[in-house]
């Protein structure tokens, strides 16, 4: 007999990304991957070498999706690896603080733009 969701509640859906977005995931993804891999070369030095195989198989499976233009959810391990990259990413670039220098300089150009009739 053949289970009723023999899925298990997984669906692939389409990556609604746009063309300029993809080689840039792909540079990150490709970057973040070739760490990890380097890392389990001595997985004697990981705390949690399985937990960092499940995280490299979430990237390889994100890199799949950018070629193929799809992921397969839920996947709550590829989900939780990327906000981990992204909130170190916004920490090491210091994103908040380029955010609030960006909004004050468009601010202060905004100002400035005021055309007289």
């Amino acid at each position: 007999m053949a289970a009723k969701n023999p899925t298990h509640g997984e669906r692939a859906v389409s990556l609604d990304l746009s063309a300029e977005h993809i080689p840039i995931l792909r540079d990150h993804l490709t970057g973040w991957l070739a760490g990890i891999r380097d890392d389990l070369n001595t997985p004697e030095r990981l705390e949690s070498p399985d937990a960092v195989r499940q995280e490299a198989q979430a990237y390889e499976r994100l890199l799949v999706g950018l070629t193929t233009g799809q992921v397969i959810l839920p996947d709550e391990l590829a989900r939780a690896a990327i906000e981990t990259a992204m909130a170190a990413h916004d920490k090491e670039s210091n994103y908040a603080e380029v955010a609030a220098n960006h909004d004050a300089l468009h601010g202060m150009l905004a100002a400035l733009s005021v055309e007289t009739t």
